[in-house]
């Protein structure tokens, strides 16, 4: 939680990984942030559900965080859920239209701070050695090449994105992605240049920590998620998860990862308690102070670990997992305290101060009736969808392409057709088709309701809107949970379609071209 004014952090970090982190820091004068005050002695524990109490009842006040959520609306900051613990007990729990709290959500490189997780968790069953071995001893030689040069490469080294690998690339070029589209993530990413001797520079690599995930599938026999069902997330009384995997069967280590908010909070408290959980040490503290000692300057005030952020200028201190798009779980250790937060492109740093700004004592604030039913009434909003407004009609140029297929040229989402259907001057829908043959339907909101279609590609509710433009149409298709909030801005061609597709959180800015299906002749084989 941003409690500090410098903290100018995460959007931009993660935004521009490539540009600002790659460039490689220098590691100089590194040192351990100052050590927070013990973990408090939890009488609670959440492993069957969050308690949950008023906010005033643990010195926070209902209508700072009632403001917030004004705010937040107001600001139309894209900002799916907000769950706020303090003293093992939930005192806000907001969700915000069109996300569900019967949802998970990616937490996107939140990933990364499991992941190291489970590190201390294969430590702690002995099956996995010191993190100063190299890498290269724990993989099959055939995923790691022939370089002599990264052989001191160790797995401190990539927990702390210190590896030296190089994943800075070229204006335009997404290197995740096309890790993505490789066949073999982990060889793709350790044959990538090494620019820098290991330990030396901190450089953001994302699919270093896939290689982590690889050397946890090499110790323990099972991917990370399995491991994690068994050892972190059954403890912790943790169901509803997803976490994919590789070709290999190797679990993203870099992102993808999908829990419940209120599941996020529980990762939290496990770590506001040095892995100590109900009468279990799940991880041992010893790791998790390893992890959370400073191991890279990032930049004045920000230090990181092995897979955590840490604050050490922050008043309180505090230390997170951060991710893509308004992920992030923050744990302020003097507070007893743990803030969740998930979203669509938002910046987390912008409702952080009003956050801390709430917490007004350390023992029970008197009563406030009035704060907590403006709380309430704030919360029931965020969750409702906005008021519909008066639609415009379809022209004539939309009216004439209702019904007709067209053919999508290459493009970042990977679709092949698409089909729009106007059936009123308030509803639509479109029908995708992607590249691997799946095909979905979606409802579109054309009066500024944005309607919600359960995609089974996804296992989310996807969101729909429309609006048109002179001589154009906007098409906002928000994969929620999924975090991508895509904007499709359509205008008619005299072959066909032109369709500039962006994405409002990420690199995606591309003109496509779509042709009526009739009019594209099918490829045919040399025979």
């Amino acid at each position: 939680m941003a409690v500090h004014a410098c903290k100018q952090l995460h959007r931009r970090l993660i935004k521009r990984v490539a540009i600002a982190l790659s460039s490689g820091l220098a590691l100089y004068g590194c040192k351990a942030p100052p050590p927070p005050p013990p973990p408090p002695a939890a009488e609670i524990w959440p492993t069957a559900g969050w308690l949950s109490a008023s906010p005033e009842s643990q010195g926070i006040d209902s209508n700072r965080l009632a403001q917030a959520i004004e705010i937040i609306r107001a600001r139309h900051l894209p900002v799916h859920s907000l769950v706020v613990e303090r003293n093992g007990t939930i005192v806000l729990d907001a969700t915000f239209f069109p996300f569900h709290s019967d949802e998970t959500h990616d937490v996107a490189s939140v990933t990364k701070s499991v992941i190291s997780t489970l590190v201390g968790i294969a430590e702690r069953d002995h099956r996995l050695g010191s993190l100063d071995q190299p890498v290269s001893t724990l993989l099959p030689a055939e995923n790691l090449g022939g370089d002599p040069g990264k052989s001191r490469i160790t797995l401190a080294n990539l927990l702390s994105m210190t590896s030296g690998l190089d994943c800075r690339a070229p204006a335009g070029v997404n290197l995740l992605r096309q890790m993505e589209q490789s066949s073999d993530w982990v060889g793709f990413t350790w044959n990538l240049p090494q620019t820098w001797a290991p330990g030396t520079n901190f450089a953001y690599c994302a699919g270093g920590l896939h290689i982590v995930s690889a050397v946890l599938s090499a110790a323990t026999g099972e991917s990370a998620f399995s491991l994690a069902q068994r050892e972190l997330f059954a403890p912790l009384g943790i169901t509803r998860v997803a976490w994919p995997a590789d070709l290999y069967g190797n679990s993203h280590g870099f992102a993808d990862l999908e829990l419940s908010p209120r599941d996020a909070a529980k990762l939290g408290y496990l770590w506001l308690h040095y892995g100590r959980w109900e009468n279990s040490q799940i991880v041992p503290s010893e790791y998790l102070r390893a992890a959370l000692t400073g191991r890279a300057i990032v930049e004045a005030g920000i230090q990181y670990g092995y897979g955590f952020w840490l604050y050490p200028s922050h008043t309180p201190y505090d230390f997170e997992a951060n991710g893509r798009g308004g992920q992030r779980i923050t744990v302020i250790p003097s507070e007893n305290m743990v803030v969740v937060e998930t979203g669509g492109g938002a910046d987390a740093n912008v409702v952080a101060p009003y956050i801390a700004a709430a917490v007004s004592a350390s023992a029970a604030l008197p009563a406030d009736p009035e704060g907590e039913a403006r709380l309430a009434a704030a919360v029931s909003a965020a969750s409702a969808p906005p008021a519909a407004i008066a639609p415009a009609a379809i022209p004539a140029w939309a009216a004439a392409i209702s019904g007709v297929t067209f053919v999508v040229s290459d493009n970042p989402l990977k679709l092949r057709t698409i089909r729009f259907a106007f059936f009123s001057a308030t509803q639509a829908s479109v029908q995708f088709v992607f590249a691997n043959g799946a095909r979905s339907e979606y409802a579109i909101g054309l009066d500024g309701v944005p309607r919600l279609t359960f995609d089974a590609a996804s296992a989310h509710r996807v969101a729909m809107t429309g609006w048109w433009r002179v001589n154009g149409f906007d098409l906002d298709y928000n994969t929620v949970a999924r975090i991508d909030d895509y904007v499709l801005y359509v205008t008619p061609t005299p072959t066909g379609l032109a369709i500039h597709l962006t994405d409002r959180d990420g690199p995606d800015n591309v003109l496509l071209t779509a042709l009526p299906q009739t009019a594209v002749r099918p490829s045919t084989g040399s025979g």
